[in-house]
């Protein structure tokens, strides 16, 4: 997905820079996703170990690590973060989509995952984790928190609803527009998304057993997908710096 990803940035414009930053728990990945950005010329950044074991903590972990510890320090006018398997099929002008707000991104609302039971005048919200960007202006003396709220229901991010989301008005907000796209090999269909209809995230890319398939699982599925993605949106196979996923 990186090799994707990296690609995908290079193909089409966003008015953003790319930076990798590297929460891999393997080695080898890590030295893997450091090539592939090397060769595509990607600022590449690898973390610290992270101890986390549930992916929400550590997650939202990480992206504090790298709050505190580049953005802080680095001030940029806009930044944010995405998941390695979302990237844009087609020129995409985030600077523009923020202009005169303070975040963008995908809406996340209380979900049962974390045994919370949403009541009908519950109104937090936070901005998932996988596609948020920010005015740094906006958020500079804000104590920054991307980790879970459980008790809350929120995913990844959900540690922002009280220092910042929970202040916001709608006119702060530039929320996405989500979309699925249904994808099938074979009979099998897995379903996808897509963000203001030039974002394509893959649905299940690090959980291959969690994927909408009957058939193609593991190995085989992401192969088919692998092919599927490049030769749609990334200019064809012959791309690709990793020939197998």
């Amino acid at each position: 997905m990186i090799d994707a990803l990296t690609k995908a940035w290079q193909l089409h414009p966003t008015g953003m820079l790319l930076v990798v930053i590297d929460n891999s728990s393997n080695e080898a990945a890590r030295k893997s996703i450091e090539d592939i950005c090397r060769q595509r010329g990607v600022p590449y950044f690898s973390l610290p170990w992270n101890r986390e074991r549930h992916w929400s903590r550590s997650h939202g972990t990480a992206v504090n690590w790298v709050f505190d510890n580049i953005v802080r320090h680095v001030r940029p006018e806009l930044f944010g973060f995405i998941d390695h398997d979302c990237f844009p099929t087609a020129p995409f002008d985030m600077p523009a989509r923020m202009e005169g707000k303070k975040v963008f991104g995908l809406k996340s609302a209380p979900t049962e995952n974390f045994r919370y039971k949403a009541r009908s005048n519950d109104r937090q919200w936070c901005l998932w984790g996988g596609f948020c960007f920010f005015r740094f202006s906006a958020v500079e003396n804000i104590a920054m928190d991307f980790t879970p709220r459980m008790e809350l229901g929120l995913d990844t991010g959900g540690g922002n609803w009280q220092p910042l989301y929970s202040h916001l008005t709608e006119k702060d907000v530039a929320a996405v527009e989500m979309s699925f796209i249904p994808v099938t090999f074979g009979g099998a269909t897995g379903e996808h998304e897509l963000f203001d209809g030039k974002m394509f995230h893959v649905g299940g890319s690090s959980y291959a057993q969690q994927t909408n398939t009957r058939h193609h699982r593991g190995a085989e599925h992401r192969q088919l997908l692998s092919d599927y993605i490049w030769d749609r949106y990334l200019g064809g196979v012959d791309g690709r710096l990793v020939s197998t996923p």
